[in-house]
């Protein structure tokens, strides 16, 4: 009985989501999954949630450098430099302990970020058809 019970929850719940989703798929499939992501400044950023922060940027520059003639690798490496320093700042002055702890979250998340770095430029690449 309670494993009918989950059944039919998780139906449900999908038939959901699936309605939910619906108005997008039309979008997704004329774009081909390439729409250009929100562009990433700090007037749109939130204090507190540099990875998050870092992951939008990176998504963002990443859009921009599609058609640069510059390896992949060393256009990974850039933007995320840049991502890295720019949240960093935005968290607060120098000095300030939110900027020290974002420093400390964003150098604890480098390993992932330049993954992801290179995966967001290696998608930008695709869909710009390079």
């Amino acid at each position: 009985m309670r494993s009918q019970r989950c059944h039919a929850w998780r139906v449900g719940w999908m038939a959901w989501l699936a309605i939910c989703l619906s108005p997008f798929g039309p979008a997704m499939a004329q774009s081909g999954g390439c729409a250009a992501p929100n562009p990433w400044n700090e007037s749109t950023a939130r204090h507190g949630a540099p990875e998050a922060e870092v992951a939008a940027c990176l998504k963002s520059r990443a859009w921009e450098t599609r058609s640069l003639n510059v390896p992949a690798s060393s256009a990974a490496a850039g933007i995320v430099a840049q991502c890295e320093v720019r949240v960093v700042f935005f968290e607060g002055p120098a000095g300030s302990t939110s900027r020290a702890q974002a420093q400390r979250r964003v150098d604890a998340n480098d390993r992932a970020a330049m993954d992801a770095a290179a995966a967001d430029v290696a998608w930008s690449r695709k869909c710009a058809g390079r």
